[in-house]
């Protein structure tokens, strides 16, 4: 396993011997860089940092230079509304009994967000009632942090308090060293169903 599919894309190129053009190696360095957020999310491997190294060879830039910069240029919210925000990078969860969406959103400073916490549960709510899921959430990831606000709407709340052992009488919890959905919220929530069900 690879933390982007790029990875894979860049070294079948090599394999066969099938030269990348500058722009195409950008564009899979880009995704890579995006993918696993600078190398920082824990899906990131060694064979994706060594392709990146030479992709942004292939490409005229440099690595960090190039990933911070754009990094920075997709982190803010722009004129993103709440419910945008809810739909962000949106994934459909079946675990166990209960559908579940979980959305991402990486930013550099997670106020402008958190200062819609109020507008975004409400639209996580409409969601959960008007398209049929048990909960939605929204991963709230700071990438110089590297943690996450993880906010959480529908039932049952237990559910978040189980998975990541955290006060779930609110609407978020804080989850330093979370970056990743995959492997850092999905496990864990699969884990504490077979918990409550018990």
């Amino acid at each position: 396993p690879v933390g982007c599919t790029a990875t894979i894309v860049a070294n079948m190129h090599w394999h066969r011997k099938v030269e990348i053009p500058q722009a195409i190696a950008g564009l899979l360095l880009s995704a890579i860089l995006s993918d696993t957020v600078l190398f920082k999310s824990p899906t990131c491997t060694e064979y994706d940092k060594k392709t990146a190294k030479k992709l942004a060879e292939l490409a005229g830039v440099n690595l960090q230079e190039y990933g911070m910069a754009m990094l920075k240029a997709g982190a803010g919210i722009g004129d993103m509304t709440p419910a945008d925000i809810v739909k962000n990078d949106l994934k459909a969860f079946q675990v166990r009994d209960y559908r579940i969406i979980i959305s991402q959103i990486s930013v550099m400073d997670t106020k402008e967000v958190m200062d819609l916490e109020d507008q975004i549960i409400e639209n996580m709510k409409s969601v959960c009632q008007n398209e049929g899921y048990n909960m939605s959430l929204v991963m709230v990831t700071d990438i110089i942090e590297e943690a996450t606000y993880l906010l959480f709407a529908g039932s049952p709340r237990t559910l978040i308090g189980e998975a990541f052992q955290k006060d779930a009488s609110g609407t978020h919890v804080y989850l330093p060293g979370v970056m990743s959905r995959k492997k850092q919220i999905v496990p864990p929530l699969s884990e504490a169903v077979k918990k409550i069900k018990n």
